[in-house]
């Protein structure tokens, strides 16, 4: 009986863990939902304020697709976080002439 005993145990032990797996994997999955939101509402207001600002001082083009609004963006952008919203590269920082 005693082997019957400790299969049992084992049984109960590894359906504790996956259930602690499964929870785990649940808030993983509702972390990673959440941060994806954040970074969706960032690119929404980045882009708006780009826009707004450029509606200030030219007229701002029509765009065909995603590319042609990342190219744009791509010039008006210039601080690291709101670039990597969009996952463009890093501006070289252009440093006046010493004179």
């Amino acid at each position: 009986m005693a082997q019957g005993t400790n299969s049992q145990t084992r049984i109960r032990a590894i359906d504790e863990r996956l259930t602690r797996l499964r929870a785990e994997r649940i808030r993983l999955a509702a972390r990673l939902s959440h941060a994806e939101r954040k970074r969706d509402t960032r690119r929404k207001i980045l882009v708006g304020a780009a826009v707004l600002a450029a509606v200030e001082h030219e007229p701002v083009p029509s765009f065909g697709n995603g590319t042609e609004l990342l190219n744009w963006l791509n010039t008006r952008l210039t601080r690291p976080h709101d670039r990597a919203a969009f996952d463009l590269p890093k501006q070289l920082t252009k440093h006046p002439a010493r004179e």
